[in-house]
């Protein structure tokens, strides 16, 4: 191995170590959810509140120093009571009183124990991390077949 190869072999290792922890974690969150929601029981309930925040930072404000997070609150029913569950989400936009899909499970006292709806669902996991995972995997192996390199060449 070139020692100016150490650099790129570094950071190959980098993206390999965060898309593949980010993916794995995404898939097991989105499969987790899937199996909760074929077992629990269903009710219907409504988009009660949306708030948005947009966040700038930097001198410029430019465009891409921008973050927005959406905080939708869900209401429903079990046995008479109505609950809420709030949902932080940063690219899912819904409408103020649509109906959502809430599963949930009761515990021992007949409250909602732990409810996913149709919107935590929807938050599926993003190409982002698995395209960070394959660059990763393509920049180690161009680099350790020595097809591209970092620094001058003597």
């Amino acid at each position: 191995m070139k020692k100016q190869n150490a650099g790129l072999i570094a950071l190959s290792i980098v993206f390999i170590l965060m898309g593949g922890f980010s993916t794995i974690y995404n898939l097991s969150k989105y499969v987790s959810n899937r199996v909760f929601m074929s077992n629990a029981e269903k009710t219907t309930g409504y988009v009660k509140w949306i708030d948005h925040e947009l966040k700038t930072w930097g001198h410029n404000k430019k465009a891409s120093n921008k973050a927005e997070t959406y905080y939708i609150t869900v209401a429903f029913d079990v046995g008479g009571r109505e609950y809420t569950r709030e949902i932080f989400t940063g690219t899912y936009y819904v409408s103020q009183n649509e109906k959502v899909n809430v599963y949930y499970n009761t515990d021992k006292n007949g409250e909602p124990d732990k409810v996913v709806t149709d919107i935590d669902n929807d938050k599926r996991p993003y190409l982002t991390w698995p395209l960070i995972l394959l660059l990763g995997i393509v920049l180690l192996v161009l680099t350790k077949k020595n097809i591209i390199s970092v620094g001058r060449k003597r």
